[in-house]
C-alpha cells in the first residue's frame, strides 16, 4: 500500500468517524460526553492529523530518493 492510499484512508476513516460521532454527541449531551470527546476524540484527532502530516513528509522524501536515484 503506497503512503498516498495510505494518507487517503486514513483520512477517510477519520472524516466517517467524525461524521458518526458528531451523530451521537447529538443525543449524548452530558458531562460524560464531553469528558469522553475531551479526553480521547480530541487526541485521537490530533494524533491522526499527525500521522496524515508524517504520510505526506515521507512521501515528498520518497520522491526526492527516488529522483536522485534516476
Amino acid at each position: 500500500m503506497s503512503t498516498q492510499t495510505s494518507k487517503a484512508r486514513l483520512a477517510g476513516l477519520l472524516k466517517s468517524l467524525l461524521v458518526d460521532w458528531d451523530q451521537t454527541r447529538s443525543t449524548w449531551t452530558d458531562d460524560k460526553s464531553r469528558e469522553f470527546h475531551q479526553r480521547y476524540m480530541l487526541e485521537l484527532i490530533f494524533e491522526v492529523e499527525k500521522a496524515i502530516a508524517a504520510l505526506e513528509n515521507l512521501e515528498k522524501l520518497m520522491q526526492r530518493v527516488k529522483e536522485d536515484c534516476e
